[in-house]
């Protein structure tokens, strides 16, 4: 294998994203961009330089086709990735990655074989009203974090860690996967199409991703890189709700990647360099 420096993570996310695009658009499926993604594309008109992934929002009721869409319509290179089930991974969204690159997140495997990748999230309708949204959106943050605490294999931690871990699996006797299941059931559940909010619950801004629906809008294009994207209609009110002054570069020691990975891609250098190329070429606009 041969490492793979940010430039070239770009240029494999940028090809990924192209073909989500691609689909997305034969089916009439509407996506936005999300997060940094959408900071990025504002601010930068592209990646935000130190970054290393791409998020996108789909609407629940699209976002339970997709599975079966793109493993129809992706190229062969490209797999779908369903983190919903306990064996591989404990949260319900959708990453695609490309096969001839191979991600290590802080020098171990995070995910068996994931190569660099895209993440796709569900946007659920909030509840009927604001409060009640917000308020059922502070009990499945909650239920989420809890999650995640089971997950952490106490044999592998020490001190603080080992014994909080401990601690929480003999406090709360379930599995993080279970506790995922029921978060999904109750999403599923309390969802009202007559919401005024998306929700990401599985973002990482917290209650921050409780957004007005109008903020979101019809998705509206954007230049990001020498492509084009979708995202919300209301940027400037997405973006501040999430990151305040979002024009404003953070300090230098808080410029870092979203995963701390290293990337490598396969020997094969010429082909792999080739490909992307021509997949980044098929998708512009």
């Amino acid at each position: 294998m041969k490492s793979v420096d940010i430039v070239e993570c770009h240029r494999v996310l940028l090809s990924i994203a192209v073909e989500f695009d691609r689909i997305c658009r034969k089916y009439g499926m509407p996506y936005y961009m999300i997060g940094g993604t959408m900071l990025g594309a504002v601010r930068h008109q592209g990646f935000i330089p130190w970054d290393d992934d791409m998020d996108f929002g789909v609407p629940r009721v699209w976002f339970d086709r997709l599975p079966a869409i793109l493993s129809a319509e992706l190229p062969p290179h490209l797999r779908v990735w369903l983190l919903n089930k306990p064996d591989v991974c404990t949260s319900n969204f959708i990453k695609i990655d490309d096969s001839r690159t191979h991600l290590s997140y802080r020098g171990l495997e995070w995910i068996t074989g994931l190569g660099i990748n895209i993440d796709v999230f569900p946007l659920d309708d909030g509840l009927k009203t604001p409060l009640a949204t917000r308020l059922f959106a502070r009990y499945i943050l909650l239920c989420l974090r809890l999650k995640d605490l089971l997950s952490i294999d106490p044999a592998i931690r020490r001190g603080f860690k080992k014994w909080t871990a401990r601690t929480v699996r003999f406090l709360f006797p379930v599995s993080a996967g279970r506790l995922l299941s029921h978060v999904e059931k109750c999403i599923r559940k309390h969802a009202a199409a007559a919401s005024g909010h998306y929700v990401n619950y599985y973002g990482a801004w917290g209650l921050k991703e409780v957004v007005d629906k109008k903020h979101f809008g019809r998705p509206r294009e954007y230049p990001f890189d020498r492509f084009r994207f979708f995202g919300p209609a209301g940027a400037d009110a997405y973006l501040t709700r999430l990151y305040g002054n979002y024009m404003e570069l953070p300090p230098p020691e808080k410029r870092t990647s979203h995963t701390g990975g290293q990337y490598a891609a396969d020997e094969d250098e010429s082909l792999f360099e080739q490909t992307v190329t021509q997949d980044q070429d098929a998708g512009a606009r």
